[in-house]
């Protein structure tokens, strides 16, 4: 599903990657790919319309003969940081990075509930497997249900 808890990460004796707060640099990367959906006119706390997002720019590039396709990551990269943007804004998640043995990787972590979620793999994983943006809103109401609404913490708008 792409929600993970210390307890069904891998086991009873599972443990959560070690978190640290994102940075300067971070930051940065997650306001740049936001601002690729922002420009549309897509806002990010509406999470009818990054589906939309996804969904239009999903198809676009399915619709080209997959040898001239050019890279998704970029679009990918935008639409999984608009998405975890909408989730830190309107949940108790918060941006942290998430190290383990595999590298270092953005996730949202809420302490309170230990749990993390990977927007970019979980964004990537549905884009090639081609599915719609269906699952944008079956996992907020997922992560709703789970953590509750958080207080609405906007961050400034990607110029």
């Amino acid at each position: 599903m792409g929600i993970l808890s210390k307890r069904s990460a891998g086991g009873a004796g599972s443990r959560l990657p070690r978190l640290s707060d994102i940075g300067d640099p971070e930051r940065e990367w997650i306001d740049a790919h936001t601002e690729i959906v922002t420009r549309t006119g897509a806002h990010l706390d509406d999470i009818h319309q990054l589906r939309a997002f996804y969904d239009q720019a999903a198809g676009r590039w399915r619709r080209i003969n997959p040898p001239e396709r050019a890279d998704p990551r970029v679009l990918i990269n935008a639409i999984a940081t608009a998405f975890g943007e909408h989730l830190a804004r309107s949940t108790p998640l918060a941006w942290m990075l998430a190290e383990d043995e595999h590298g270092t990787e953005l996730a949202l972590y809420a302490p309170r509930r230990q749990t993390l979620l990977y927007p970019l793999k979980l964004v990537a994983e549905r884009w090639l497997a081609e599915e719609s943006g269906d699952f944008l809103m079956t996992t907020t109401d997922e992560v709703v249900a789970r953590l509750g609404r958080g207080r609405h913490r906007p961050r400034r708008e990607a110029r």
